[in-house]
């Protein structure tokens, strides 16, 4: 009888529709990004709009490597695919080389025909979109709360004077210590600390004072760099390895198969005009599992045909 009674409940599909599932979450954590030296790995990400200000600047885009840990920040007028492909092009990749692989959301810039194009003129191997409604997985998103919270502290009551303090927040972003390289993002892009104020120097009268750096001794220095990345990738294995044993404590594991049923996450926003509450909506929808792209995520249809993918951690059996 009690079994009965389970198997019915369980296979409701009223109460699969509108009721929370009483299990742990799905999804353990991800493996580790895999690059071992700056600019292999990237990520992207726009902020805004913002208040527009006097240069009208309303976006930001966040580029982070996600080796170093170095970040650039940059204004935006528009928030365009060909902004963004002009900034990626002039700023990173005819700077610091071509990127492995680019990890972004799915932004309707990122996911526009124009935007791949270019990304296909360089021949970019490895693209990747997030999952719907799943930001954390871009690793730029944990960049961006330090950014809001410094230009906070910086602009005051003048919210139109954010674009004049990106670049003393990026500088001070990548001269600090990050606790999971161990060195700074700097040091690991120019493979020495830049020097934050003149002072450093040492007085001097004239031009034939000036003592310079052996060549010898910067040579040497350079060449530790391959050592330098290898700790630091040691170093953020350790760390992700950490981060997993946390994360995982409350997670469950759970993997779907191509064909299988699964119930994703019902996203909508309530609309007074319309008499529509989303408390009241389906909390959930039937979908059947199209492909698996990885443990994490999958490719899911709805009732109505249209696909999507999603992460786990917003799907129930």
């Amino acid at each position: 009888m009690f079994k009965d009674i389970a198997n019915l409940i369980s296979t409701c599909e009223t109460c699969l529709t509108y009721k929370h599932p009483n299990h742990s979450p799905y999804g353990l954590m991800g493996k580790p990004k895999l690059c071992s030296r700056p600019f292999q790995t990237i990520s992207l990400d726009l902020m805004g709009p913002l208040p527009m200000t006097r240069r009208r600047n309303q976006y930001i885009l966040v580029i982070n490597c996600n080796f170093t840990k170095f970040t650039m920040i940059f204004p935006l007028k528009r928030a365009t695919s060909a902004n963004i492909s002009n900034v990626l092009e002039n700023s990173v990749f005819l700077v610091n080389g071509i990127p492995q692989t680019i990890i972004m959301d799915n932004a309707v810039q990122f996911q526009s025909r124009e935007f791949h194009s270019f990304l296909n003129s360089y021949n970019v191997p490895f693209i990747f979109h997030t999952a719907l409604y799943c930001p954390q997985v871009n690793p730029t998103e944990k960049f961006n709360s330090t950014i809001i919270t410094a230009l906070a502290s910086l602009v005051g009551d003048d919210h139109r004077s954010w674009d004049n303090h990106l670049t003393k927040i990026q500088y001070a972003m990548n001269s600090a210590t990050n606790v999971a390289t161990g060195f700074t993002s700097n040091f690991l892009v120019f493979g020495r600390e830049t020097i934050p104020c003149g002072s450093f120097y040492t007085p001097t009268q004239n031009l034939e004072e000036l003592i310079f750096m052996p060549r010898d001794i910067y040579a040497s220095n350079a060449g530790l760099l391959s050592s330098i990345f290898h700790k630091v990738q040691t170093k953020l294995h350790i760390a992700h390895a950490k981060n997993s044993a946390r994360y995982d404590l409350r997670r469950a594991f759970k993997e779907f198969n191509v064909g299988d049923t699964a119930w994703r996450k019902n996203h909508v926003l309530s609309n007074a005009g319309a008499y529509f509450n989303a408390k009241l909506a389906p909390k959930f929808i039937k979908c059947k599992v199209i492909a698996k792209l990885s443990p994490l995520v999958y490719v899911l249809e709805d009732p109505n045909g249209v696909r999507g993918k999603w992460h786990i951690k917003d799907v129930k059996s």
